[in-house]
């Protein structure tokens, strides 16, 4: 049976499982202009896995260390099977490369350990570049399509189009200008390695952070991610320990590594007693002390000058921001109204004398 259709007529329904679950209208991304002189024509056909060659990554647009279906995947296809079919493209007679759904077929593979899947297959004579606009097309349908995911993709396209093409065709249905140095903002991401590109595709580097982490020399590259690794920082705390860390090292004419390996920090990260949260408060705590020397120093003295008044155990003592007036303010719990009327003349004796 053959399908004659453009690819926007495999699109699953809304509420489809097995990763293509969005609907394109509630998303930025617009749709994909494809462009192509006439409709792909699909074959449906029931393919022996053993004839698809799954050493070929060509269409892929996953990092290498993300390419293995996610726990989530698995179970919906142990449920269901596969709902939406991968689609391959004829290698020969009888192999055959994956287009889409290789984690779709991974899973199918390890869970129902299937010999064959139902897939659409494309012709021998479609151009590479059309195969990885399909792609493109089907990861967007996720509506949450990476930048990592974007950069792959701009970086295989470009070996078929040149940069204006591809910029003209490719980046609006991604929601970004048609400029040639949006390109040029994503490729530069591919310079990460490997498994800090794994983590920016993964969500668990943000890209502004990844991007200084590019204008960083391996080792100080690799030390301050292994920090941000040991204790899964927030983005603000990432972005907090890239600018620190960056800035100290500057000031001090040292690397960032050798900033990361003083006994002061080490002594904050090793200990296996205390937890991440405490170990992140502590490290935040010392960076800040480190690059703003004199408000650490005026915090400790007004630690020591609170600690000198020997105040109850819930009265608090506080200082204005920054220390940026001379104004102090004390803070008096009281257990309830009657409370406070009984003891007000006393304080509003006490005040007078200010």
């Amino acid at each position: 049976m053959r399908i004659s259709a453009p690819p926007l007529a495999l699109n699953p329904s809304k509420g489809t499982s097995n990763e293509c679950t969005s609907d394109p209208e509630n998303k930025k991304i617009r749709q994909l202009p494809m462009r192509m002189p006439m409709p792909p024509a699909y074959r449906s056909s029931l393919v022996n896995l053993h004839h698809i060659n799954f050493q070929d990554f060509s269409n892929s647009l996953t990092p290498e260390e993300a390419r293995e279906p996610s726990a989530e995947l698995l179970e919906s296809v142990a449920r269901t099977g596969i709902l939406h079919p991968p689609i391959l493209r004829e290698q020969g007679r009888t192999t055959m490369e994956i287009v889409t759904g290789r984690r779709r077929l991974m899973a199918a593979q390890q869970t129902h350990h299937n010999i064959s899947a139902i897939c659409l297959v494309l012709p021998a004579e479609t151009l590479p570049a059309e195969t990885l606009a399909i792609n493109l097309e089907d990861t967007m349908l996720r509506g949450d399509i990476t930048v990592v995911e974007q950069a792959i993709f701009f970086q295989k396209i470009l070996v078929h189009l040149d940069e204006n093409e591809a910029a003209r065709r490719f980046l609006p249905a991604l929601g970004l200008e048609p400029h040639r140095h949006q390109l040029h903002n994503l490729l530069q991401l591919l310079g990460l390695e490997e498994h800090l590109l794994t983590a920016l595709h993964e969500g668990r580097l943000h890209e502004g952070v990844a991007k200084e982490l590019l204008t960083l020399n391996f080792t100080d590259r690799l030390s301050l991610y292994e920090v941000m690794e040991m204790l899964n920082l927030s983005v603000g705390n990432q972005k907090k320990l890239s600018a620190t860390c960056r800035e100290l090292a500057a000031r001090h004419n040292t690397s960032v590594m050798a900033l990361l390996c003083l006994p002061e920090v080490r002594e904050i990260l090793d200990p296996q007693e205390t937890n991440i949260p405490q170990k992140t408060a502590r490290l935040m705590q010392w960076l800040t002390d480190q690059r703003f020397p004199r408000l650490a120093e005026a915090e400790q003295e007004f630690r020591a000058f609170a600690t000198a008044l020997k105040l109850p155990k819930d009265v608090v003592l506080s200082h204005s921001p920054s220390f940026e007036q001379d104004q102090v303010h004390l803070s008096i719990p009281f257990a309830d109204k009657d409370e406070l009327s009984r003891l007000w003349p006393l304080i509003a004796e006490a005040l007078k004398s200010k």
